[in-house]
């Protein structure tokens, strides 16, 4: 079994690496976004795949090559193929910028005389695509200062493809350094009037975005540092890419993180009584660190996991608990719902 698993994410990673580089070398020239379109096959084949694997039928070695190659040609699908100008982007859009662009084109097919004004227009808009280029890198910083009578905070954090850390604390309620080169953040504040619990919402703008990557600069970095005091409740939302979070310096109540295709290390800390976490996982490699002093009990579900709990005992239905888990005075109840993913936890 655990060479089969082995295969899969050796088959898996070297059918993404082949698709990005055949993509940047102009090899392919595909409609990927009727790729897209056939993802219930995948259901199917994870469906037939596991019941091979639980009866021991060979055939389940052919099943999981077959997996190890549509769900990363299916996952590159999802990327926009911008045909009109050769370059692998992805597009935010709205009716306006639709609009626009049928107006564009309505404008070129309607002029046969190539005027001096529509070839401004056409300088300005190559102009202001320009502006939006990778090579522009914007850094912000937010702020919000802590008060004395804040004992909880709630953090939300969304996020699309980049590279996502939370680390040391900070003498704020919050400090948050973003660096991009498509695109702005931006963070909120609401303190409940009665409680005076402050909820955090930081995320992308609401922008419109046309952005081609055929060059590869493409830059999404979010550094967070939190306050160690206050209790916090955490929803975080990501998409692509990595995420570093070591959350061991806080006192973490809940925690509900969500994540596509990513890298993600998260470590978690003994600093809250009990504590209440959901990871919610597409295809994506997770490792969680558990202090060893805290009882966890892990709660899975999900169909094509690999998955390394060496110092947990199976309960059976899906549950682990780690040893001591009664006598512990501090629990913990990670709640696991993966997709095709690989899932480590490890107790330090």
């Amino acid at each position: 079994m655990q060479r089969r698993n082995g295969l899969f994410w050796g088959i898996f990673l070297l059918t993404f690496g082949v698709l990005f580089l055949a993509r940047r070398a102009g090899w392919l020239d595909v409609d990927w976004h009727s790729l897209v379109n056939l993802w219930p096959v995948l259901l199917i084949l994870a469906g037939i795949n596991l019941i091979l694997e639980r009866r021991g039928n060979p055939a389940a070695f052919v099943t999981t090559i077959i997996l190890a190659v549509a769900v990363p040609t299916t996952l590159f699908g999802f990327f926009a193929h911008d045909r009109d100008r050769d370059g692998f982007g992805i597009h935010w859009n709205n009716h306006d910028e639709d609009d626009n662009d049928d107006e564009n084109n309505e404008d070129d097919n309607n002029d046969d005389n190539g005027n001096d004004d529509d070839t401004d227009n056409e300088d300005a808009y190559r102009s202001e695509r320009e502006n939006r280029r990778s090579d522009k890198i914007q850094t912000n910083t937010f702020t919000e200062s802590m008060t004395d009578d804040t004992r909880e905070a709630v953090l939300k954090l969304a996020g699309g493809a980049g590279r996502f850390i939370i680390s040391e604390p900070t003498s704020e309620l919050i400090k948050a350094d973003t660096k991009q080169n498509i695109g702005s953040y931006s963070m909120s504040v609401d303190r409940d009037e009665t409680t005076h619990v402050p909820t955090i919402e930081l995320k992308p703008k609401e922008e419109n975005h046309n952005f081609d990557l055929k060059d590869g600069k493409f830059e999404n970095r979010v550094d967070i540092h939190l306050n160690e005091k206050p209790v916090w409740s955490m929803d975080i939302a990501l998409g692509a890419g990595q995420g570093d979070l070591d959350l061991s310096a806080y006192a973490v109540k809940s925690l509900k993180l969500a994540v596509g295709a990513a890298d993600l290390d998260l470590k978690l800390g003994a600093k809250a009584g009990m504590s209440d976490v959901k990871l919610d996982v597409g295809a994506a490699s997770m490792t969680v660190h558990v202090p060893k002093e805290v009882g966890c009990r892990i709660k899975k579900d999900g169909a094509l996991n690999v998955e390394r709990l060496e110092e947990f005992t199976d309960v059976g239905g899906g549950e682990f608990v780690s040893p001591g888990y009664d006598a512990a005075k501090k629990k913990m109840t990670i709640r696991f719902d993966g997709g095709i993913s690989s899932f480590k936890v490890v107790r330090y």
